[in-house]
């Protein structure tokens, strides 16, 4: 793609905004804001440099026009800027304002390792015996991949998946907590991060990546120096640590695509092996939101009607479970209905970003409204999460907030992955960090009891 002033100009307007929002409002590598800044990048930012590079072409290519490019590259972008500089609008509003934010996942106290190892062992064991199940039904990992997320036969039973999420992330924040406290035996502390890996698995048979890319970055994070040592911070480590994470995520969502795509099918799809590397690594990480979101600022309104609310309306009814609601919509994850406009015969969907989703649900109106909500949120979770301690437990609820509930900011799925998410870690945090009991002080005109005799 030919390279051209308008499209340099945006990208150093867009890339400019991700510095300045992690440089001025993010503090550590676990925090909220830098997190949300690192997801949007990579989510948002990796592909626009591969076309500026020549790297790669949008995909599907099919529905892209080289000729059309000068001007959809830069449009994009100055659109994603809006969303983001309203974002940062909000998230500063909060983080000046001295607001302590609205955050009850954070565990306020530290971690009790043998009650969290019960967790983790509690948890790996059901997850175990759920895994086992499905592999002697639908004969092995493969047969379990394929019912999951091609035939959609364990449609309603993701209440399972769950167990093994949730285990995953509590098993390798205890390992964490372990490591920082120095307890207890190197045995234990290696058998708990087995356990973590091992549920991270049992996801993956789900069809499933992100949890086991999940576990290895809330580790690359999270085994850091106590912060009660009063140790500064350098920014060259935790740029490290994030450049770090960021390939890891790259590489391992790459190579597990590569091993879903054998283990269901006995070897890797042809439309992504005949793909270049570039092509590999975006669709590895579900990178493309870039690309769906030009074909979003590109067709609607002009070919295609927007959505009028229509996806937050389906997402706010999302919550409820649909064994108890026969006739609940379908079509919750806009990706889904988004992708069929233009492969009316795919059943999965393309990853949309929630800058999108206001876009198409509301017009360029939405996406500073989107942003400032998204900001508002961000920031209240953010400082909320910098009055909790630096513990393990509340590393992983930061990174699962950030990768899970929150990747681009509030879109139409929030209230449904809080509830699938952050609603166990809450109530597991009761158990694994209990609160200290309030001592009740004496009013200051009691009399002073008598001295004995």
């Amino acid at each position: 793609m030919e390279l051209t002033f308008a499209s340099l100009l945006a990208a150093t307007l867009f890339f400019g905004l991700l510095v300045t929002c992690a440089v001025m409002l993010g503090r550590g590598p676990t925090d909220m804001v830098l997190l949300f800044v690192l997801v949007f990048c990579l989510f948002y930012g990796f592909r626009p440099m591969m076309f500026i590079l020549g790297l790669d072409v949008p995909y599907p290519t099919e529905l892209f026009f080289p000729e059309e490019m000068p001007s959809l590259l830069p449009s994009t972008l100055l659109a994603l800027s809006l969303y983001l500089a309203f974002a940062m609008l909000g998230i500063a509003a909060i983080s000046r304002s001295g607001s302590h934010g609205w955050a009850p996942f954070f565990a306020p106290a530290e971690t009790d390792l043998r009650r969290a190892l019960t967790v983790t062992l509690v948890l790996t064991a059901v997850g175990t015996l759920v895994s086992v199940y499905l592999m002697a039904r639908y004969g092995g990992v493969g047969g379990v991949i394929v019912a999951s997320k091609y035939d959609k036969a364990l449609g309603g039973l993701y209440a399972l998946r769950s167990i093994s999420g949730v285990g995953a992330i509590v098993a390798v924040t205890t390992f964490i907590d372990m490591r920082r406290q120095g307890l207890p035996s190197r045995w234990v502390r290696a058998a708990v991060l087995l356990s973590a890996f091992a549920n991270a698995f049992f996801v993956f048979m789900w069809g499933s990546r992100g949890v086991l890319i999940v576990v290895a970055v809330v580790l690359i994070l999270g085994l850091q120096p106590d912060r009660r040592r009063r140790r500064p911070v350098r920014r060259e480590r935790v740029l490290a640590r994030l450049l770090v994470a960021v390939v890891l995520v790259v590489v391992a969502a790459s190579g597990m695509r590569i091993a879903r795509d054998n283990l269901s099918h006995g070897e890797v799809q042809a439309n992504y092996a005949a793909s270049s590397s570039w092509r590999q690594a975006a669709v590895g990480t579900n990178s493309i939101y870039f690309d769906a979101a030009m074909l979003s600022f590109r067709d609607f309104p002009s070919r295609y009607p927007l959505r009028q609310g229509e996806d937050f309306a389906n997402g706010a009814v999302g919550v409820v479970p649909r064994f108890v609601w026969k006739d609940k919509p379908t079509g919750i994850p806009p990706g889904k209905w988004f992708r069929q406009v233009y492969e009316p015969r795919k059943l999965n969907g393309w990853p949309m970003g929630a800058a999108a989703v206001w876009y198409l649900n509301f017009g360029w109106w939405g996406l500073p409204l989107g942003g400032l909500v998204s900001g508002l949120v961000i920031g209240m979770l953010a400082a909320a999460q910098r009055r909790r301690p630096a513990s393990g437990f509340n590393t992983g609820v930061a990174v699962v907030a950030a990768v899970f509930v929150l990747p681009l900011g509030w879109d139409n799925q929030v209230l449904m992955k809080f509830v699938i998410w952050l609603v166990p870690l809450w109530v597991l945090s009761f158990y694994v960090a209990p609160r200290r009991r309030r001592v009740e002080q004496p009013a200051e005109d009691t009399e002073p009891a008598p001295a004995p005799t």
